[in-house]
């Protein structure tokens, strides 16, 4: 007999009975665990060692976690008991920011870029601190911290994001996540409206254990039954589902409407479809108008020739009473006429009033000060002046003016493939802007995933903007495919 050969083969047979004898150990945990807190932890806790190796091979990967996270389950928390449990956001937030801001420290090629966009973000930062700060006392609690922690993270998405988009590949990879991210989240909205409330109540009402309302599950037009149901998938507010359908709307029209695109006809249609009629079903009038005037802009720079044809046949299907029910809709909140837009009157003036009475840096973010006045108010402007001051909203102002100025010069100057991925970023970017003139939820701790996915597009347009290539390219943080 030959040793030589039987030693390795007993090296093998013990690496097998190793194997197996970890795997009866892990098989046996996870059932522990299954039995103690359930087989939704238990799941979590046999898939999280391979999501580890996942997350560690690539700062993208905690990238892509983040926009998973905030399209699909942007309220999900890890069950673990107390006043405050964490939320799968917040872990994939701080994760992709340790992560990013490591590779930056031990890298030597990285180089931080500091420009005015970036510095006023960082200015926007300190003084929302600080009126976080002069507002303790006014109704906080350990969750109001806890929700201004979640936003303070999700605004430093955008450096992040400006770091980590170094070449228009790293633009085209970003665009096919958020449209992924999107599209996937309005298959979801789409199929618990078809299922109607019941099921809707269903499926949503199994998440409340994990961090979901428990109130208001289904939503109908001005919370009234009897009117139509809106379609929200996972993102409990109709408003906030809509803006996201929004976002993967003007993705996915702005490629098909791109002369050299970044994503195929095949993907960037069933997108736009799929988003189109979510968008619609969520009964959000700002996203509504918001993508009207994001395509408006996209056929104004690259398909003029449209503009006509589209006017002509909108106008035989207004003719036809085709969507009659959306229109009757927007009709009503342009003159005024239904419950929704009255209490929005309402909101801002109550918000004129506090600003009025607290002008430069905002009441914080908690209570008003005042008993006859309520914060909270449904735009992200007012509601900017009326938490941080208008020395925070001439900030935000200011940050949204240098890069919708530096965009718009360079989507013009700009006219091949790398161009109109930029085109498509400026586009959300912009809507998202006309949006938050009659929305919250961009600038809401409650809704850090929107606050996240609004600062992600900045920061990737900011990125995407800048001339030099070959800067860009240096010290690039890795795709996943390169790890």
């Amino acid at each position: 007999m030959d040793l030589s050969q039987a030693a390795p083969a007993r090296r093998t047979q013990w690496s097998q009975v190793g194997v197996i004898a970890l795997t009866i150990l892990a098989g046996a945990l996870v059932g522990l665990v299954a039995i103690r807190v359930g087989f939704p932890v238990a799941a979590a806790v046999a898939v999280a060692p391979a999501l580890a190796v996942v997350l560690l091979r690539s700062v993208w990967s905690g990238f892509i976690a983040v926009i998973a996270v905030a399209c699909i389950l942007p309220f999900g928390v890890l069950p673990l008991g107390g006043p405050i449990t964490p939320t799968l956001l917040e872990l994939a937030l701080i994760y992709c920011l340790l992560a990013g801001s490591a590779v930056a420290l031990l890298d030597r090629r990285q180089r931080l870029h500091v420009g005015w966009s970036e510095a006023l973000v960082l200015v926007l930062i300190g003084i929302a601190t600080v009126a976080f700060l002069l507002g303790i006392g006014r109704g906080y609690t350990s969750q109001t911290a806890h929700d201004f922690g979640r936003f303070l993270l999700a605004i430093g998405m955008f450096w992040l994001t400006r770091e980590i988009i170094r070449s228009p590949r790293d633009g085209r990879l970003l665009l096919h996540i958020l449209l992924a991210g999107s599209t996937f989240a309005g298959l979801i909205g789409l199929a618990l409206f078809a299922g109607g409330p019941g099921l809707t109540m269903r499926v949503l009402g199994r998440l409340v254990a994990y961090g979901y309302p428990s109130d208001e599950i289904v939503r109908f037009i001005e919370s009234n039954p009897a009117l139509s149901m809106r379609a929200i998938g996972t993102g409990v507010d109709p408003n906030a589902f809509g803006g996201l359908m929004m976002v993967g709307l003007l993705l996915a029209a702005s490629q098909l409407l791109s002369a050299k695109r970044s994503v195929s006809v095949w993907v960037s249609g069933p997108a736009a479809g799929v988003t189109a009629l979510a968008l619609l079903l969520s009964y959000s009038r700002g996203a509504w108008v918001g993508a009207a005037l994001g395509i408006g802009f996209v056929l104004v720079l690259r398909r003029r020739w449209l503009i006509a044809p589209l006017g002509v046949v909108g106008l035989f299907g207004i003719a036809f009473g085709l969507g009659s029910g959306f229109i009757t809709r927007l009709w009503e909140g342009f003159t005024l006429q239904d419950p929704a837009t009255k209490l929005r009157l309402q909101e801002y003036q109550n918000a004129w009033n506090i600003i009025r009475e607290h002008p430069w840096i905002g009441v914080g973010f908690g209570d008003a000060p005042s008993n006859h006045l309520q914060t909270g108010v449904s735009s992200v402007y007012l509601l900017i002046a009326e938490r941080i001051g208008l020395v925070g909203l001439a900030v935000f102002l200011a940050i949204a003016a240098v890069i919708a100025w530096r965009a718009v010069r360079v989507v013009l100057a700009r006219k091949g493939r790398d161009g109109d991925v930029t085109l498509s970023f400026a586009t959300v970017f912009l809507a998202l802007l006309a949006v938050a003139v009659v929305d919250h939820y961009l600038f809401n701790p409650e809704f850090s995933h929107m606050v996240a996915l609004f600062w992600i597009v900045a920061g990737a347009l900011v990125a995407l903007c800048i001339s030099d290539s070959a800067e860009r390219d240096v010290g690039k943080y890795p795709l996943p495919e390169d790890v």
